[in-house]
């Protein structure tokens, strides 16, 4: 399986926004919350580069994350201020508001929601509402994943007041115009038919039936045409009634904003949701190893794989260990064991990988990489190989330490926007991560032992639970 697929519409065209935003951005010498860091934060780095240069090994956080409360809904958050540059990023989140927990009747929906949210608000019409948001310089935008359903404000702080007024009016007021569903409707029912036309869609969802069955999490995103043609404007209401509520937010806020405006923040654009809502019960996802690999046969120039194994929880206590594993076995771009492997020694695809994905009801070991017919069986074998020998064997001291000393030194560049740091703060809370996370990931990295990961490699790697689903020339078995 592929990570979550979203389904996501930022309102407006974002040019004049990024290029006012990036302006205040240089004006600035970018967070000060980094211990002697001053490269300016712009829309994109050189992660390369900057890792090569190893100087971010040895940064932290400097600035405490606080928790806020606001003072009429007691809504909290975290919040990063960071007074440097006048521009405020607000993320949030609703739990268990995602696809999986779609009803029945109404698989899709949540997306639908999400690209429709803001196509106008109270009595502003599409049009209005995204001239607007560029007047403005500010973004809004929502996604639906699988767990939740996501959204992120950013704004500079000349013009966050009416940010929040928007943002309030888009969740409180939705206008879900009947021509702006039509049109929705009509892109999700072309979507449906182009996922039959790319066979990496046609293997994402395939991937979904073999290992999740009938679970929430094998169904297709975009609901089918039965389910698209269902949707109403009254029912669209309905799940934003029960779905997005102060019961399930989660708030991350960072930028130029005091903990008493942040406060205030919270009350304006949250205040007036429902506090509690319906939403259908998930249970947790028995994925299926059994059962063998399977392929789709058809005449493709690259034939296409993804495989699957158990994973684990992003609480575990196992995470850290086999992060390291995972980072040395596929994660590590072009550095990694199964590119090594596969593309530097036998030039047998342009590209390997594996990921660990921390999904709510079932956590993976994902991967995947793509070859032609004749390379493919053999691309497949390598990464057999190599994964029952990462069970067997685990890593060297030298591996493990390269992964370590890579995963100190890259981690800051996550943090490439305000954003993201706003991003970081939400997943903190939903994940239960600590307020002082900033501060203690990479101690969690550095107090990793090599024993463990070898533990881990073994437990996770050696436990025979690999499974291949295919599409292409070559594989296991037929459709």
């Amino acid at each position: 399986m592929p990570k979550s697929r979203y389904y996501q519409h930022r309102a407006g065209r974002h040019s004049l926004a990024r290029f006012v935003l990036l302006a205040v951005l240089l004006c600035g010498t970018g967070f000060a919350g980094y211990k002697k860091y001053s490269g300016s934060l712009t829309w994109g780095f050189n992660p390369q580069k900057l890792v090569a240069d190893s100087v971010l090994s040895g940064k932290t956080f400097e600035t405490e994350v606080r928790e806020v409360i606001s003072p009429r809904a007691k809504i909290k958050a975290y919040l990063f201020e960071d007074r440097t540059n006048p521009i405020i990023s607000v993320s949030f989140l609703f739990k268990n508001a995602g696809l999986a927990n779609d009803a029945e009747s109404e698989v899709g929906i949540s997306g639908m929601a999400a690209s429709l949210l803001t196509t106008g608000a109270g009595d502003m019409d599409r049009l209005q509402f995204s001239e607007e948001l560029e007047d403005r310089a500010v973004s809004i935008g929502f996604s639906a994943g699988r767990d939740d359903f996501s959204g992120a404000l950013l704004t500079t702080k000349a013009e966050a007041s009416r940010a929040y007024e928007l943002l309030s009016m888009v969740l409180t007021q939705p206008r879900f115009a009947p021509e702006d569903i039509a049109q929705a409707k009509a892109e999700r029912l072309l979507l449906l038919k182009q996922q039959q036309e790319r066979p990496e869609r046609v293997l994402a969802l395939s991937a979904g039936k073999a290992l999740f069955g009938t679970h929430p999490y094998g169904r297709n995103p975009l609901g089918e045409a039965g389910d698209i043609a269902a949707v109403t404007r009254e029912k669209l209401l309905e799940y934003v009634r029960n779905h997005l509520v102060r019961s399930n937010l989660i708030v991350g806020i960072a930028g130029d904003i005091t903990p008493e405006e942040a406060g205030a923040m919270l009350d304006e654009v949250f205040g007036s949701l429902p506090e509690s809502g319906r939403s259908a019960f998930v249970r947790t996802a028995e994925v299926d190893f059994a059962s063998g690999d399977k392929n789709i046969a058809r005449v493709l120039p690259q034939s296409i794989a993804q495989f699957a194994a158990p994973g684990v929880a992003r609480n575990n206590g196992d995470f850290y260990p086999l992060y390291v594993a995972n980072h040395i076995l596929g994660g590590s771009g072009l550095t990694s064991r199964l590119s090594l492997a596969a593309r530097e020694d036998e030039a047998l695809t342009y590209g390997v990988y594996s990921y660990m994905s921390t999904a709510e009801k079932a956590p993976l070991l994902l991967g995947g990489f793509s070859a032609t017919p004749e390379n493919f069986s053999r691309v497949k074998e390598i990464v057999r190989e190599e994964w029952r020998k990462m069970g067997e064997k685990g890593v060297t001291p030298e591996e493990f330490n390269a992964a370590k000393e890579y995963l100190l030194a890259s981690y800051n560049l996550r943090f490439a926007s305000i954003g993201d740091i706003a991003d970081i703060l939400t997943a903190m809370q939903k994940e239960e991560l600590g307020i002082d996370f900033l501060q203690k990931r990479n101690d969690y990295i550095r107090n990793i032992k090599l024993q463990e990961v070898n533990n881990a490699a073994r437990k996770y790697f050696g436990n025979g639970k690999l499974r291949f689903i295919t599409i292409g020339n070559e594989g296991a078995g037929k459709e």
